[in-house]
């Protein structure tokens, strides 16, 4: 199924004209620098191909000749590599294989193309042949060039030698000649074809090696099973090979639109035909609809505002067909989550759907976690790359736990229960920074709506009588007496009671009350204050007629309760404030 739908996004691909994508034989891969040679062989010049991106410059995707699959073995690209093969130099110090690598390339070099007449080729021969390489490593640029991709260039005629209707053709006789004839039944087309042995490398996976990791590889004889040749373990006909990889490549790009990152796993998405999901969904997983990100900027205003009607009109169940033109619910959507797993891909998540069921289940998941922003600028629909850095030490995106990532993204997408995980990190990362902010109320809320089937509100419950969310804003309310009393105060009790008074209240609020009286009895003899101290005691005593006895223990649930009490009652001190102004 996933191959089946990758090779038909590949076709569909194919027939859209705004779309640069490989055909059979061919294959897009970074070049930095064209060799550019006179009819002789003569180097003329080294033209640099690379893009400036910020500071950085950064190679070209061009299509050559599809690259073949090597990890040790010396195997040359055909009129296109880097400079171990194309000049036989490299900064790697293993002079022995470099020589290997560069003879490789002539021999083949010459093999499939001698017998071709074309001035280009006939130009790569002769600066193969009498090492016209050697004036590359006077060039002050020479740093820059060793270890890159190379092409070739005839000197003033335009466009490169691979592309040359000679070349292609000596391209066809290569790829004859190293064709494996084993045939068989084809997994996706159903016919009997050439099976593909070794399937092409796909790149852009987090983690994964920057050479390129497979999905499917039967490489060794050990990976045979019940007798079976490896190219029948997973029989995939080589034009299909060849259309999943280039579809699930293109998918993996640097600069996708259709990819994500979530922790350990790269996800990417696309549908059956043309939707605008394709282009924003990426933004409910990575990139703040309120902010820019420098790495995946918005800065159209429009698409902005319309991106979060989408998401107002999603949390509200509502049809989003009037709000997103050309929306069409009924098409067809597919996911599929990547992990790196040594020199493979491990499949992490795969879903396929329609559309609108799939953004219904989003808007579930932000209905679920909705709840009153701490501040302003605050997202009011967090991306889960927010929500999973606020569960990650220091708050960085390498400590995310994969399980979570994984089980989140499910839940997102799938409209399952949160992973049984979320609950005690949160509360543990709250425990160790003391403070649960907006991200982290939020996922509580959301795990306590849709695991625990609770009910809780946006905004404080001043009717609400659960014990532990009464807890929770009592002591939102003793900590905030503490800061009028002693302001500017470097730590409140929050610092030193929050995780033991929400564990185990009966040990900590006997002390808690004793120190507020006191603080409160201080207010009363400052005149100014007299009217906070009445308004602690009326606040205190409201809270307190709620509870019949402080609990000895409380639940991982209820003290996710009670941390949402507290987030609660905090922000309704200062919200009072700001409307008082």
């Amino acid at each position: 199924m996933i191959l089946q739908a990758l090779r038909n996004y590949y076709r569909r691909l194919t027939e859209d004209q705004n779309v640069d994508i490989p055909l059979e034989g061919t294959s897009r891969e970074n070049i930095s620098f064209s060799l550019v040679l006179g009819k002789n062989g003569s180097l003329v010049d080294v033209e640099d191909l690379r893009i400036q991106k910020g500071k950085k410059k950064q190679p070209r995707k061009l299509t050559v000749p599809a690259p073949v699959k090597r990890s040790s073995g010396v195997k040359p690209n055909f009129l296109w590599d880097n400079t171990a093969y194309v000049l036989g130099m490299d900064n790697k110090g293993k002079p022995e294989r470099i020589e290997r690598c560069h003879k490789a390339f002539v021999e083949q070099t010459i093999k499939f193309c001698s017998d071709s007449d074309d001035p280009g080729i006939q130009a790569v021969i002769h600066f193969l042949l009498e090492n016209h390489q050697e004036r590359i490593k006077e060039r002050d640029d020479w740093e820059e060039i060793v270890g890159t991709n190379l092409v070739f260039r005839l000197d003033g005629v335009a466009g490169f030698i691979h592309d040359r209707p000679a070349a292609q053709a000596a391209w066809e006789k290569c790829r004859a000649a190293s064709v494996d004839e084993v045939r068989g039944q084809c997994l996706i087309e159903g016919t009997v074809q050439p099976l593909a042995r070794l399937h092409p490398a796909l790149k852009g996976v987090q983690g994964g090696q920057s050479s390129g990791v497979s999905l499917v590889a039967f490489n060794k004889d050990s990976f045979e099973s019940y007798g079976k040749k490896q190219s029948f373990n997973a029989p995939v006909g080589q034009k299909a090979t060849f259309e999943y990889t280039t579809a699930l490549n293109y998918l993996l790009d640097r600069d996708s639109r259709q990819k994500v990152r979530i922790g350990d796993m790269t996800l990417v998405f696309w549908a059956e035909r043309e939707n605008p999901a394709e282009s924003f969904l990426a933004d409910l997983f990575e990139t703040p609809v309120e902010e820019e990100s420098p790495s995946q900027p918005v800065n159209d205003q429009g698409t902005t505002l319309k991106i979060r009607d989408l998401l107002l009109a999603l949390r509200k169940g509502e049809e989003v067909v009037d709000i997103v033109p050309g929306l069409d619910p009924s098409v067809h959507f597919y996911l599929l989550g990547l992990s790196p797993n040594a020199a493979r891909l491990s499949i992490r998540y795969w879903e396929h759907d329609s559309i609108g069921r799939l953004l219904a289940r989003i808007g579930c998941h932000f209905a679920d976690i909705a709840i009153i922003r701490q501040f302003s600028n605050e997202p009011e629909f967090p991306s889960l790359w927010r929500l999973l850095v606020n569960t990650a030490a220091l708050g960085k995106s390498e400590n995310i736990l994969p399980i979570l990532a994984g089980g989140m993204a499910r839940a997102m997408l799938s409209g399952t229960p949160y992973p049984d995980n979320l609950l005690p990190v949160v509360l543990e990362r709250i425990r160790a920074e003391g403070e649960p902010n907006y991200f982290r109320a939020a996922l509580l809320k959301g795990y306590l709506v849709r695991n625990k089937k609770m009910e809780v509100s946006m905004t404080l419950d001043t009717q609400r009588t659960d014990q532990a969310y009464v807890l929770g804003r009592l002591f939102a309310v003793l900590e905030k007496a503490q800061e009028d009393v002693i302001p500017n105060t470097g730590a409140t009790i929050k610092d030193k009671y929050l995780g033991s008074a929400s564990a185990t209240p009966a040990l900590v609020f006997h002390i808690l009350l004793k120190n507020s009286a006191n603080h409160i009895a201080k207010l009363r003899k400052d005149p100014e204050k007299k009217a906070w101290a009445y308004n602690y005691d009326r606040k205190i005593q409201e809270i307190m007629d709620k509870l019949d006895h402080f609990p000895k223990t409380l639940s991982a649930e209820d003290q996710g309760l009670f941390m949402i009490g507290y987030y609660h009652q905090r922000k309704d001190f200062f919200t009072k404030k700001n409307e008082e102004k």
